[in-house]
């Protein structure tokens, strides 16, 4: 980190972004925040890419990326520290929750293109 101290960054900003895929913030924001709280972004414009027309393979593009952006999350979810002492099972289901997020952006991106 720069001069910011981790609490310190702004919730949504590019820096909190980096830190986040970086494993830099702790367990519980990077698997709650990291997966629904940017869901409250990507979610929407994703519904309408799906329900407008003319709009191509966009919805397929746009869910190959939160593909990818699910798997950054995965391995910085890996790397985070909880907060306050957790059981690793916790850590364990986060990620196994986290790649099913993948799986199911992964299937909507090949329905798309197929």
């Amino acid at each position: 980190m720069t001069q910011e101290t981790a609490a310190e960054i702004a919730l949504f900003s590019p820096a909190w972004l980096k830190a986040l895929l970086r494993g830099q913030r702790s367990s519980g924001e990077t698997f709650w925040v990291g997966n629904y709280g940017t869901a409250l972004f990507h979610q929407p414009v994703l519904a309408l890419l799906l329900v407008l027309p003319g709009t191509g393979l966009l919805p397929g593009i746009f869910a190959a990326l939160l593909f990818l952006y699910q798997l950054l999350l995965v391995f910085a979810l890996i790397r985070s520290h909880p907060k306050v002492a957790t059981p690793i099972g916790w850590k364990v289901a986060g990620v196994i929750f986290t790649l099913l997020n993948a799986g199911a952006f992964a299937a909507l991106a090949m329905t798309v293109f197929i």
